[in-house]
């Protein structure tokens, strides 16, 4: 028997989990996989509190869907993580966007993130957006899972792809307490803006062989990434980022940079984790 992993949307009642029910029902029509809502009911909340969550749910989803909807008993932080074993997706609303942001260094939010067993996409706004999708490239091995997961989005979506690497000159203390670029002036700058590149082309080059219709563009931006990269997503349809893997710090584990997207960027937002 062929067991189809679901796509798994945590509703709270909000109108930020309306749009992720929204956006996980569209994705699980598109993959033809099943969707699976859940209501994480807290100790002696009233029957009808989750009746009225989960009947919501149900008229947000629409149809053309294999739907069901489930009441978790529970904290919601261990329902989520929980829900995400042996899903394909785990799809989280806008609301939980200020969930995240607002105790992004060690709370039991980032625990989602990072020790969620599946992709994590965290929705903002209430539509589907037509876009290419963007990928952040760092050229680690825990970002593979992430640019394996982008590329099959983009061809699934049959859009483009913008794969993003943003790339600084490393920075040396002058001894007046300040710092400065490395020296060298524009030749070493160009010297370091040229091996960003090529650290970009190599880390796409497989799944460009892999992926060969997806139009994939590359871009570099200059500064810290966690300030730079958010700006790309604008018109996007999702901006996928990697994550460390589980078993660290949580708040090494949701590294800067997709801690800034969560908290900045323009559309759907995907959390790849790496591997164990």
């Amino acid at each position: 028997m062929n067991v189809r992993e679901p796509v798994v949307a945590g509703v709270d009642g909000s109108d930020g989990a309306a749009a992720a029910v929204r956006w996980a029902a569209r994705h699980a029509r598109d993959t033809g996989l099943p969707l699976r809502v859940i209501y994480a009911a807290s100790t002696n909340e009233p029957v009808a509190v989750s009746e009225r969550v989960l009947n919501a749910a149900v008229a947000e989803a629409g149809s053309g869907v294999d739907f069901s909807a489930y009441e978790v008993p529970g904290d919601r932080v261990p329902a989520l993580i929980g829900a995400s074993k042996g899903s394909a997706l785990l799809v989280l609303g806008e609301s939980d966007r200020g969930w995240f942001a607002a105790a992004l260094t060690g709370s039991t939010a980032v625990r989602v993130v990072a020790e969620a067993e599946c992709p994590v996409v965290v929705v903002r706004g209430d539509t589907d957006p037509v876009g290419p999708v963007v990928v952040a490239v760092d050229g680690t091995r825990a970002n593979e899972p992430a640019l394996v997961f982008a590329f099959q989005e983009a061809a699934r979506r049959e859009c483009a792809l913008f794969a993003v690497h943003a790339w600084q000159q490393p920075l040396v203390p002058t001894g007046a307490g300040t710092l400065a670029a490395a020296a060298g002036g524009a030749a070493s700058r160009e010297e370091w803006a040229a091996a960003a590149q090529r650290l970009l082309t190599e880390a796409v080059a497989p799944l460009r062989s892999a992926f060969p219709l997806v139009a994939v563009y590359e871009r570099l931006v200059e500064g810290p990434a966690e300030s730079v990269v958010s700006h790309e997503t604008a018109g996007a349809a999702l901006v996928v980022v990697g994550s460390r893997g589980r078993g660290q710090l949580a708040g090494l584990l949701l590294g800067s940079t997709s801690q800034a997207l969560i908290r900045d960027s323009e559309c759907p937002v995907a959390i790849v984790r790496a591997a164990d």
